[in-house]
């Protein structure tokens, strides 16, 4: 086989399904049927990325992604950066201009290392054909373990031209694909913690994007409810359980509501799995309860301690270091009871109906132009269960992160984008999101800022037929500039949009269903018309006229 027959190979044999790309690279231009991994030809290179991203959030395996050399390889760079800060396990396979001119002036040629180095966990040429099999597979070995996170292969045309025969380099017949390596904890560190849980009256989980990676879904609950925990994640860990499940209450930091705020300042000890403890999630670092203690776990040490330091860090996969804490406290206090029975679990299942009928009335408002709570409270009821909430960066945040504005539900999950905040990635994430899993409904709630940064996206989804919807908050501005320059400086300073495209317009265009709501009466008939047509395999744009609401985060503090 040429060299890109031989990745393909290669990338099949991980089990991979979908490349992301323009179409342009060689890496795509080899994927042909019957080709167990299809080619998705985007309209944008800076795409390619944010959809690898979501492929591999919902599959639990590295999304790929390629791009020609030098601008097609810049253009991925914003997206590389929020990979890397998401640590999203992402190869990229890109061309280089020829080692025998370079220097030269060859055409494209560009250093792109030196670009990728800064945001990715491993960026390296393949100097020599014969090698090839040895840097795939060691790509794919690094993106996925330990911390997770992108990984760059440059190879250049001089050695792409040669021809791949099996596993040369180091003896072996055939490729061997790469598997993910899982650490428990030190069990001296297992039983320090299991001591600190137990001692505890007011405990506090927070789960983040680690847990989510680890697949650690059951070992939570498990957990939570072995001793009635409630439980609280970052946006990154969004998803792990329902968060209609008695114990959950809803996010951290700049995302916190009512009763979620009260139980974490007051806890006496806090344990966070597999999260950075990050800025937006702590507001600051000022969120952390006055006086608790604080365990800790995560899959890299580097982690540990980073912010605030720990009575007790686990270095660890945390859904082995779950198991290992409960089997620890079982044999300590036995198997429990029924954690719904717990006095203090009853008393926050009331406190959160009391604060769910609080939100109901608040968001059952009749005004134009019409709330944002509103539209994102009337969207989680329709859409339901079994729903990918692929989330956007902008003012809309500050309803569709936040519980229980929208609730995720049952079967329901999230892709989310990391601190970064690279806005775009929540709409063409959709895309890919409904290619991975086609089987439930998919929603991005974006601002209509950054829908026009990645609206050319649409005939993407159209000729994929992607039936997932977009829910434009339409306020006619980037919300959160606005909100910024009115708060800081009293005046717009021009950043009200008043140069509209016509969404409706533009998404017909584009062979999808596009629908303009202004009155509040119109929401719920909408939105069951996007599911609609969703259903058969139309991709839909709600735009919805609405305002800019930043009071969430005033209450959040």
């Amino acid at each position: 086989m040429n060299s890109w027959e031989a990745i393909i190979k290669m990338v099949e044999s991980e089990g991979i399904k979908f490349i992301f790309g323009l179409g342009d690279n060689s890496l795509q231009l080899f994927t042909r049927k019957p080709a167990q991994v299809t080619s998705i030809n985007v309209r944008y290179e800076g795409s390619a990325p944010f959809m690898a991203m979501a492929y591999s959030r919902l599959s639990g395996k590295p999304g790929v992604c390629s791009a020609s050399p030098g601008p097609g390889v810049a253009n991925l760079v914003p997206a590389v950066l929020e990979a890397y800060y998401a640590c999203s396990p992402l190869v990229m396979i890109c061309p280089s201009a020829s080692q025998k001119t370079e220097g030269m002036g060859e055409f494209q040629e560009c250093d792109m290392l030196g670009l990728m180095k800064p945001v990715t966990k491993w960026s390296v040429r393949i100097p020599y054909t014969e090698r090839i099999p040895w840097f795939v597979r060691r790509a794919f070995d690094v993106a996925m373990n330990g911390q997770p996170g992108p990984v760059f292969l440059e190879l250049p045309k001089d050695v792409e031209g040669g021809l791949v025969d099996g596993y040369v380099d180091v003896g072996q017949p055939e490729y061997v694909p790469s598997r993910k390596i899982r650490t428990a904890g030190d069990p001296k560190l297992i039983n320090e913690a299991a001591g600190l849980v137990l001692g505890a009256k007011r405990l506090v989980v927070v789960a983040g994007n680690g847990a989510v990676q680890s697949e650690a879904s059951r070992e939570l609950r498990e957990f939570v409810e072995l001793l009635g925990v409630p439980f609280m994640t970052t946006p990154g860990g969004r998803g792990i359980l329902s968060e209609d499940h008695p114990l959950a209450l809803g996010q951290v930091g700049i995302y916190r509501t009512k009763v979620g705020k009260k139980v974490y300042s007051t806890s006496d000890l806090m344990v966070t799995i597999g999260t950075r403890n990050e800025s937006f999630q702590t507001h600051g670092w000022a969120d952390f309860p006055e006086g608790a203690k604080f365990i800790q776990v995560d899959i890299s040490p580097f982690e540990i301690g980073r912010n605030w330091i720990p009575n007790v860090g686990i270095v660890g996969d945390v859904k082995l270091v779950l198991q290992q804490l409960v089997e620890a406290i079982k044999e300590k206090v036995g198997s429990g009871g029924n954690f719904q029975e717990m006095p203090q679990v009853k008393r926050l299942m009331e406190d959160k109906r009391e604060f769910e009928t609080e939100v109901q009335a608040e968001c059952n408002i009749e005004a134009t132009p019409i709330p944002a709570k509103r539209i994102v409270y009337e969207l989680s009821k329709v859409f339901g269960t079994s729903t990918i909430l692929v989330s956007e960066n902008g003012s809309q945040d500050t309803w569709s992160y936040c519980w229980p504005y929208y609730e995720v539900r049952d079967g329901s999950e999230c892709v989310p984008v990391a601190e970064q905040t690279c806005m775009g990635m929540g709409v063409v994430g959709a895309i890919a999101a409904k290619l991975t899993k086609p089987e439930k409904k998919v929603v991005c709630i974006c601002g209509d800022g950054a829908f026009q940064m990645f609206m050319k996206e649409l005939p993407t989804a159209a000729q994929n037929n992607v039936g997932c919807t977009w829910v434009v908050l339409n306020n006619s501005a980037l919300g959160w500039v606005k909100h910024l320059q009115m708060e800081h400086a009293g005046w717009d300073a021009g950043l009200s949009f008043k140069v509209q495209p016509d969404f409706v317009r533009y998404a017909e265009d584009c062979k999808c269903f596009g629908r303009r709501i202004e009155d509040p009466s119109d929401i719920i008939p909408s939105l069951e018309e996007a599911l609609k047509v969703n259903r058969e395999g139309i991709p839909a744009v709600l735009d919805f006229v609405t305002g800019i609401d930043m009071s969430h985060f005033e209450r959040a503090k």
